[in-house]
């Protein structure tokens, strides 16, 4: 199901939370939800499922999400661990959760047995911890098997083993031609889920477009190579105008330049080459490059 959000806008007295912002999320994709603290990446999730109130439009399949028959079906949400009754069990809470689309009691103890809650069913969820408090929330968003899933940082409080586990069940929750949108903070786990990626800083849109676009805009890539002859090789790349950083007896750095012209130069040069890669930007780094300055605190005395 494709989701199309169109000028969202939202102001909290003297501040503009959310700034005619519009992007797409497409179906069999995960959509990486970025930006720093205090960028409006939550309220432009409330805006969306029309938990605050706000001006523009969001499309579900082409429709508001008001007009489709089962809300709980076409889209499920999980915006807060806590977002449960602390003396209703996880069972209860579910079965609560799942009664406007018509859930069945089987398919809430599927869902808890996916999560790894099945033990824990008739227990009350104002115990749990805040891991176990994401897994609940991500069963009460898959309880109804929607089409879209949206997410806001699922990932705080769990494990490594329980971040690896979500990542693929999300891959393979939009491998089946579902919309997955889910906003975090670790960006190196965002770089190994996210097929595109939309980027946000006060309430605007810095960048929505895939995962490749995006790390193609890093400045300062380069390529490492490393061979029998460092010098003969520094030598002709010299030659032909580059510049270059040893970093160590056999291995150097060239700056701005593509694998295939070291290659062909070492070719012509006849010198043996035993290495040679491009550096992959990191998302991190190039999130902080677009991102720089819109932080909503200070750091050593600077805004």
């Amino acid at each position: 199901m494709r989701v199309e959000v169109i000028n969202l806008d939202k102001h909290f007295k003297k501040v503009h939370a959310v700034d005619s912002l519009g992007f797409t999320i497409e179906p069999g994709r995960v959509t990486g939800f970025l930006g720093p603290n205090g960028s409006g990446k939550s309220t432009t999730m409330r805006l969306m499922l029309g938990l605050d109130s706000g001006s523009g439009t969001t499309l579900f399949d082409g429709k508001p999400l008001r007009d489709h028959d089962s809300v709980t079906r076409v889209v499920g949400a999980h915006l807060d661990a806590k977002f449960f009754h602390p003396k209703r069990t996880a069972y209860s809470h579910l079965r609560m959760l799942g009664a406007e689309a018509g859930v069945s009691k089987e398919r809430v103890y599927e869902v808890l047995e996916l999560v790894g809650l099945d033990s824990v069913a008739k227990k009350r969820p104002g115990g749990f911890s805040l891991g176990m408090g994401q897994r609940l929330g991500l069963a009460g968003a898959m309880l109804a098997d929607p089409q879209v899933l949206m997410l806001d940082e699922p990932a705080n409080g769990l494990d490594p083993q329980s971040i690896q586990w979500m990542r693929d069940f999300l891959k393979h929750y939009a491998s089946l031609g579902r919309s997955v949108l889910v906003s975090s903070h670790l960006l190196s786990e965002m770089q190994l889920l996210a097929d595109d990626l939309v980027v946000i800083a006060k309430g605007k849109l810095i960048a929505a477009e895939p995962m490749n676009e995006f790390l193609a805009r890093a400045t300062g890539g380069a390529v490492r190579v490393r061979t029998t002859d460092a010098r003969k090789l520094a030598e002709a790349l010299q030659a032909q105008g580059l510049t270059l950083v040893a970093t160590g007896e056999d291995e150097m750095r060239v700056p701005n330049v593509t694998t295939d012209r070291v290659g062909h130069i070492a070719f012509a040069s006849g010198v043996p080459i035993l290495e040679l890669s491009s550096e992959t930007a990191s998302l991190e780094s190039v999130f902080l490059q677009l991102t720089e300055g819109q932080e909503q605190y200070k750091i050593g005395g600077a805004e």
